[in-house]
């Protein structure tokens, strides 16, 4: 499965049945056979991180998203997401990418993250991100991407971070919230032939139509 393959996958997974194409829709068995199925995150085995990687990817994971009188990265799982991330679905230059970022990491806190004070630990991960801050990540109205291939190491990890805890039960039934009367754009041009999610920028690139 492609990366392409992969958003229309997910398209599927989190949009509502009656917006997608007729030639979407699962008949029973399908659904019967997909809701069978452990979770990809549960089912695949944790080998690509050594444990000291694994050690500095939950410690940066806990700074990105902390307990709070709301559950953390940890609670969520989102240190096991961003592995299986990484191993499976990174191309080589973004895992190139990542692994230096963590081994730089290591190097910076005299190669034990974990070991270093909370303050401290944030402090270095704010110094990473000034020292980035010219990355087109942070261009101010930059929301609308699926996803940046050649983001800096923090900014990998920061994405990883908040989708994976938003995937998360964790995260999708103890934080977000339903907005019931949904979102309203009164100003998209649309056709009588038009899906429902047409309005949406970043369906509309999932779905391989990126005007």
């Amino acid at each position: 499965m492609n990366r392409r393959q992969f958003l229309q996958c997910a398209a599927v997974v989190v949009a509502n049945a009656s917006v997608l194409p007729a030639s979407w829709a699962m008949n029973p068995e399908q659904q019967r056979f997909l809701a069978a199925q452990p979770s990809y995150v549960d089912r695949h085995p944790l080998s690509f991180f050594s444990s000291e990687q694994r050690a500095v990817v939950a410690a940066i994971a806990e700074q990105v998203i902390p307990k709070t009188d709301t559950p953390g990265a940890g609670e969520a799982g989102v240190p096991r997401f961003i592995e299986l991330m990484v191993a499976d679905w990174f191309n080589p230059e973004e895992r190139r990418l990542f692994m230096d970022g963590l081994d730089d990491v290591q190097a910076r806190s005299d190669g034990s993250f974990g070991g270093l004070t909370a303050a401290d630990q944030l402090a270095l991960l704010e110094e990473l991100e000034r020292e980035t801050d010219d990355s087109a990540w942070y261009e101010i109205g930059n929301v609308m991407r699926v996803w940046d291939d050649s983001a800096p190491f923090i900014c990998q990890f920061k994405e990883l971070a908040v989708l994976g805890f938003f995937l998360s039960e964790v995260g999708a039934t103890q934080v977000l919230r339903l907005n019931s009367m949904g979102a309203f754009n009164g100003d998209v041009p649309s056709s009588p032939s038009d899906p429902s999610y047409a309005s949406l920028l970043p369906m509309r690139q999932m779905l391989g139509d990126e005007s």
